[in-house]
């Protein structure tokens, strides 16, 4: 019984562990990572590097076994990872209250961050496989990502509005306080959580179980390519509608508000639908939206801007919610046991897509960031044939989606049910005796009309007889 009350806590703490995580999550992506590098003076290749830090330390999770025998357990690493991960953040206020805006303060806290959260990820994780039922998972994900999508609406709002005031510094404090509070208070509800003994905690698990498996080494090549051109157009997108285009950052946050309120609607909807259809086939649509969202970059320009992030910001919404509650889940449903095993085989490739979407984005964006060339005598970025190249990769992705063997049912639209077409037929046939019986109506005034005149010319002629 105190195991089933655990496990129930447990759940609760992991939706409000993720409310006070998206505080400093928040602050580490999107237009609030680039005008914190831009604040700390970073150059535009250190930028994109410190984007993709978050999701190259996955690669570390390989390594997550080795640290729980060298320390004890799979609890005191999370406890200890997740502390050290979220304290970090509370350096920046420091610099910033004391002027030190150099870009080697801003990578290191970042750095030591993507250095030590991917521990405290690797035994989350497997926790939530081993303690959420499998056909439970898109119903309680759904509602956990509902009450993320709220918070996020809540940090992003007020981080543009903090990001909007004119006095710089004082701005940035009060961001870097917030990020500081939020991390401190997802660090203790992540030291509240309930992990279960494992029977391999003091034994070792290779990864190479992992690559046994067919069907998940498929599963992590679509991953590796999606990961790729998410994390390389990542810093893309921001730097294009900040820097480039000058996009107002309250506007931008707005955006983002609106594609909090969608999603929080959508993972009630796709937390369902992912159970009935499943996990492929949400995924599968979801990265269909994406496309769409490339092409919005790349078709924006200084006079169609805002129109555009209104028209991202839905897609986002549709397209990467889908991905954000499947993506996980398709990862747990086709992998097997050890957990662990399965769990480190996807950091591990996570981790090197980061890393080279990362350095990738890097170089090319020494190049083409800022450039500026005419066609047809209109101006074009050069950073708009990076969204062509994001474009391309995130087909190739959906091609190699298509190999992953997953329970998976297609949508199919049963061509109206008979209430529908009743009701049709009813409005249908309402609105044919309207146009008759209206017709009708108009053809027996005219008659009466014409009756009328002509018993008035008759009248009129025979008065004008008897004056004869």
């Amino acid at each position: 019984m105190d195991k089933e009350h655990s496990i129930e806590n447990t759940k609760k703490y992991a939706i409000l562990e993720v409310m006070f995580f998206n505080g400093y999550s928040v602050g580490m992506q999107s237009f609030v990572l680039l005008s914190l590098a831009i604040y700390f003076n970073m150059s535009s290749f250190f930028i994109s590097i410190v984007s993709s830090l978050p999701t190259a330390g996955y690669l570390l999770q390989i390594f997550t076994k080795r640290v729980n025998l060298l320390l004890g357990s799979r609890k005191r690493t999370m406890v200890i990872a997740a502390t050290v991960s979220r304290l970090v953040i509370c350096v920046m206020p420091f610099a910033v209250f004391f002027d030190i805006r150099r870009q080697e303060v801003y990578f290191a806290v970042m750095f030591i961050y993507a250095l030590v959260s991917p521990f405290s990820n690797n035994v989350w994780t497997a926790v939530m496989t081993k303690i959420i039922d499998k056909r439970e998972r898109g119903k309680y994900f759904g509602k956990r990502n509902l009450f993320s999508s709220l918070s996020t609406v809540v940090y992003t709002l007020l981080y543009g509005y903090v990001l909007s005031m004119p006095d710089r510094k004082t701005a940035m404090l009060i961001l870097t306080m917030a990020m500081s509070l939020s991390a401190i208070g997802s660090a203790i509800f992540m030291c509240l959580h309930y992990v279960p003994d494992s029977e391999s905690d003091m034994k070792k698990v290779s990864i190479k179980t992992a690559f046994k498996n067919k069907n998940f080494v498929v599963y992590l090549k679509f991953a590796s390519v999606w990961l790729f051109t998410w994390e390389f157009l990542k810093p893309m997108t921001e730097y294009y509608r900040i820097k480039v285009l000058g996009v107002n950052t309250m506007f931008i946050s707005q955006m983002g508000v609106l594609t909090a309120v969608l999603s929080s609607i959508l993972y009630l909807v796709y937390g369902k639908l992912s159970d009935k259809y499943g996990n492929k086939t949400m995924l599968r649509m979801g990265i269909f939206f994406t496309t769409y969202y490339v092409l919005t970059y790349f078709s924006m320009t200084q006079d169609n801007k805002m129109s555009m992030l209104f028209a991202a910001a839905v897609i986002d919404a549709i397209g990467f919610t889908a991905i954000t509650l499947s993506l996980l889940n398709l990862m747990m449903e086709v992998s097997g046991e050890p957990a662990d095993a399965y769990v480190g085989a996807y950091a591990m490739v996570s981790g090197l897509s980061a890393i080279l979407a990362g350095l990738f984005g890097g170089i090319l964006g020494k190049f083409i960031n800022n450039g500026v060339i005419y066609i047809f005598g209109e101006q074009f970025y050069t950073i708009r044939f990076a969204f062509v190249i994001g474009f391309i990769l995130r087909l190739f992705s959906l091609l190699e989606l298509t190999r992953v063997y997953s329970f998976e049912k297609t949508f199919v639209y049963p061509g109206g049910s008979s209430r529908i077409k009743s009701m049709f037929s009813k409005i249908m046939f309402s609105g044919s005796r309207y146009v008759i019986h209206s017709n009708k109506g108009k053809n027996e005034d005219s008659d009466e009309q014409n009756v009328d005149k002509e018993e008035d010319v008759s009248g009129k002629s025979n008065e004008s007889k008897k004056e004869l």
